[in-house]
């Protein structure tokens, strides 16, 4: 089982073409929502730094904060913050993905797309692998001189980004155009809809603001 998750972990990253192929194939939406949560919580622990010195300078918690608790109470929360930070990716990580998973399967059907949620599911999941780049560098900047975390974290996204519209033309046998047009096609939409609301803003609560603002004077 671990061959076969380093096979598939090397085969995302330099070989997509058979990685995304196989996982399609062989692996469903409970697999991608797997490697989604253990992924985004190395992430998340490897990430979270923070000074205990900071809780007594009053760095970390407003000053209302240390005057309600105690120095004590503001360190024992410090030490769970890993412990709050793995349950919050538990409870919500698998409600985000899948609702993720779901819209994307939707926005690939009014494309004409005729593949499976559970396999969509499955490429999305492993295409949050080079996440992973993110870990490494918090772990370099926390305990090296070296502080990569910005450049790595940049990568990282743009990779992952990539390997989720490769996975959308894989599963739903897209072309590259089709699949990157499906892909942001959400955010083409809310964009749309906040311009709009601008819009509206514009010409029926200006006027109205302006002659508020006349009776007034």
């Amino acid at each position: 089982m671990f061959k076969s998750f380093l096979n598939d972990f090397y085969d995302v990253l330099f070989n997509y073409r058979k990685g995304l192929s196989r996982i399609a194939a062989e692996k469903n939406i409970w697999h991608g929502l797997i490697v989604y949560l253990v992924v985004t919580v190395i992430v998340s622990l490897a990430t979270l730094e923070i000074n205990p010195a900071a809780i007594n300078g009053g760095e970390l918690f407003p000053l209302e904060i240390h005057m309600l608790f105690p120095p004590q109470a503001l360190e024992i929360v410090w030490k769970l913050l890993p412990l709050f930070t793995i349950l919050l990716q538990v409870v919500f990580g698998p409600l985000y993905f899948l609702l993720l998973v779901a819209l994307f399967h939707f926005v690939s059907a009014l494309f004409g797309g005729n593949g499976r949620a559970s396999s969509l599911g499955a490429v999305m999941g492993y295409a949050y692998i080079p996440y992973l780049l993110v870990a490494v560098g918090g772990l370099l900047g926390r305990y090296t001189p070296f502080n990569i975390a910005a450049i790595l974290t940049i990568g990282a996204f743009i990779w992952s980004h990539w390997l989720r519209i490769a996975g959308l033309k894989q599963v739903n046998d897209f072309s590259w155009g089709r699949a990157t047009l499906a892909y942001f096609m959400p955010l083409i939409v809310l964009l749309i809809a906040f311009i709009i609301f601008i819009l509206l803003v514009i010409v029926f609560f200006v006027p109205l603001l302006i002659q508020i603002w006349e009776g007034f004077i």
